[in-house]
């Protein structure tokens, strides 16, 4: 029983995050298949918006991503299992489709540093409500967060020199959106009680 429910508790989507990211990797042809290809996405190819994310262009791009991913995903799975997948498809999908919109000179884009921030945020968000200690660790990711996004918009700050290394560019506003995402699921939980509070002392006023 106990092999079964540490089973059941496992983070299976965490895993299968990486293990589906490492196979996009090694298994030849399906980085072309499923890579952020934007004239591929304008002949009808949509699903390469949601899964650029499991793309990556060499694997010290895919380490670099899974660091955080690992550890924001996993946070997520074990605190806040409910909300875990609308975090990865509502940034996955507004990702995509920012790029799309707002960056057309962009024609390709792979990593999955938009979605690592979009759990990151929502995870350190949602623990600015529990104890103190982990209050404090959270209220520090936070401002991680913010200070990266505000080097990255405003000074072109990246910690690795990704096009040196590997010949691409880190993409800022996938990270703004992810972050952005992040907030409005926060916020849209944090409402939720709020809603629920009306209707009860509406239904008690109308007996």
């Amino acid at each position: 029983m106990v092999a079964a429910q540490g089973l059941r508790n496992a983070p299976w989507w965490t895993i299968g995050l990486v293990t589906a990211a490492v196979a996009v990797l090694m298994i030849p042809g399906a980085a072309e298949l499923l890579v952020y290809e934007r004239s591929a996405i304008a002949r009808g190819e949509l699903w390469r918006l949601f899964t650029a994310h499991l793309t990556h262009y060499s694997a010290s791009h895919l380490i670099n991503n899974m660091l955080v991913l690992v550890f924001a995903a996993w946070l997520v799975e074990e605190r806040y299992r409910a909300d875990l997948l609308r975090v990865l498809a509502l940034s996955a999908v507004a990702i995509g489709f920012a790029v799309f919109v707002f960056r057309p000179e962009i024609t390709r884009y792979a990593g999955a540093s938009g979605i690592s921030l979009a759990l990151l945020t929502y995870a350190a968000l949602r623990g600015l409500t529990e104890n103190r200690r982990w209050r404090i660790v959270c209220s520090v990711v936070l401002v991680m967060i913010c200070l990266k996004l505000t080097a990255e918009s405003l000074f072109g700050w990246q910690p690795i020199d990704w096009k040196q290394q590997a010949g691409f560019v880190t993409i800022t506003l996938s990270h703004a959106i992810g972050v952005g995402i992040g907030l409005l699921i926060w916020l849209t939980h944090i409402f939720k009680p709020v809603r629920g509070s009306r209707f009860r002392t509406a239904a008690l006023i109308n007996r």
